[in-house]
């Protein structure tokens, strides 16, 4: 008889279905990180075996919406394909057609506006999104705003280098289908693992750090770049518009490409905000926020940074613990420094989508929140069933504890061990 299980949590949702290794509709697509990039069709859920969660591969997963729990290779020994599974994408149960399954979790309804806490306290639930579709449903789902656009995604047809014409219509097309939201257009933010066919002149190769702002004074991208604020200066009159700069080092790199900016623009008033993605940055973020109009934290990458670990690298996955004490006492700091500027900051990436995660960030001070549409309605409900004085003494908690299993204890969630496929690496971060 095969046994439920439980793993990981990550993108919300109920799907039922065989278990295949074939990605098709109304079917449990059952593959791992080698093959993920691959998977074209649309299955009804995913289990995927010894994930890397904070990889580029896995979070695609999220902007599509697939329900999806992660799982380690043990896990899935005896999960045959053909057997019919129900999978929770919210509580990460796998639970197969003959065994009592819990209370499955329901869909909620769109957040609510404003959304609150128990005691009142004010929390911003904003929507990451690379495209068209992905902006319709924050707004459906009841976004605050689309507090990231992913610009790098946009891509005309034909792997023709993008031009102002080709962003005039996607940025309005992005605009019209959030309004009224307001809108924050992420710069080109290439990097070697997002790589599109017109930017083949760039060197190619896992280069950490080559990326963001960095690439800015290359010919070509800059080029790009130099497009992407013509389109926006033709739309920011029109529509609630912001700018953010991506993968910042430190004060100086962002004045130089406001400066840039505000030229671009001819001075008309669009917020321009600073992406903080390195410990570096992190360490500025006082000073960011006085120069910048906002600041935006990008958990994925600083993770990375943190954690010396490729987040696009299954086999080190286990060091990007997004349950270790040390990353709560690191983000605990950035949150004292960016000190009466914290309302001013929106952590962005997957680590406050993750089960328990956003109790503990609501603790350490953080207000606002830019996420997957698909999260939107789940996030809202956690807090709506929290308490700010509840999630402070969670907090305090969590960043006196000594292991990352004390931390899931304390959050109820599984133990984060995934199976790493280099045996020698040691398995908890801590």
């Amino acid at each position: 008889m095969v046994e439920a299980v439980r793993g990981m949590a990550y993108v919300p949702g109920i799907g039922r279905g065989a278990l295949t290794r074939r990605a098709r509709p109304g079917t449990i697509l059952l593959t791992d990180q080698t093959t993920l990039l691959d998977v074209r069709a649309r299955p009804g859920g995913c289990l995927l075996v010894n994930g890397a969660p904070f990889s580029h591969a896995t979070i695609a997963l999220l902007s599509r919406g697939i329900p999806t729990v992660i799982l380690g290779a043990d896990q899935t020994e005896r999960l045959c394909d053909g057997i019919e599974v129900t999978i929770d994408g919210a509580t990460g149960w796998v639970l197969p057609a003959d065994v009592a399954a819990p209370a499955l979790t329901p869909t909620p309804p769109p957040a609510p506006t404003p959304v609150l806490t128990q005691d009142g306290c004010h929390v911003e639930l904003r929507a990451s999104a690379r495209d068209v579709t992905g902006v319709g449903q924050a707004r459906d789902r009841g976004a605050a705003a689309v507090g990231l656009v992913r610009t790098e995604f946009l891509l005309p047809d034909g792997d023709t280098v993008p031009d102002a014409v080709f962003y005039r219509a996607s940025f309005r097309a992005i605009c019209e289908a959030a309004a009224p939201l307001p809108v924050t257009l992420r710069l080109l933010d290439l990097a070697p693992d997002k790589h599109p066919a017109w930017a083949n002149a760039l060197p190619r190769g896992n280069t950490l750090g080559r990326q963001g702002v960095r690439l800015f004074d290359h010919p070509l991208i800059r080029q790009v770049v130099l497009a992407q604020l013509e389109a926006i200066a033709n739309l920011c009159g029109e529509f609630p518009v912001q700018i953010l700069v991506p993968y910042l080092t430190n004060v100086e790199e962002f004045l130089r490409w406001r400066a840039m900016i505000d030229e671009r623009l001819s001075g008309k008033a669009v917020a321009v905000g600073a992406m903080i993605e390195t410990p570096a940055a992190s360490m500025l973020v006082d000073r960011l926020a006085r120069v910048a109009d906002f600041v935006a934290i990008g958990t994925n990458d600083l993770m990375q940074c943190f954690y010396g670990a490729d987040r696009d690298d299954p086999a080190v996955a286990a060091y990007l613990n997004p349950y270790s004490p040390a990353l709560y006492r690191f983000l605990r700091t950035l949150a004292q420094q960016a000190d009466h500027h914290i309302d001013r900051v929106q952590l962005c990436g997957v680590l406050s989508q993750l089960p328990g995660t956003l109790q503990v960030l609501l603790g350490l001070g953080y207000r606002a929140f830019s996420v997957d549409a698909v999260h939107l309605p789940y996030l809202a409900t956690t807090v709506g069933e929290a308490s700010y004085a509840a999630c402070r003494e969670l907090a305090a908690e969590v960043c006196a504890a000594t292991t990352s299993g004390v931390v899931s204890r304390l959050l109820g969630v599984p133990e984060f061990i995934p199976t790493n496929a280099n045996a020698d690496l040691p398995l908890d971060s801590s």
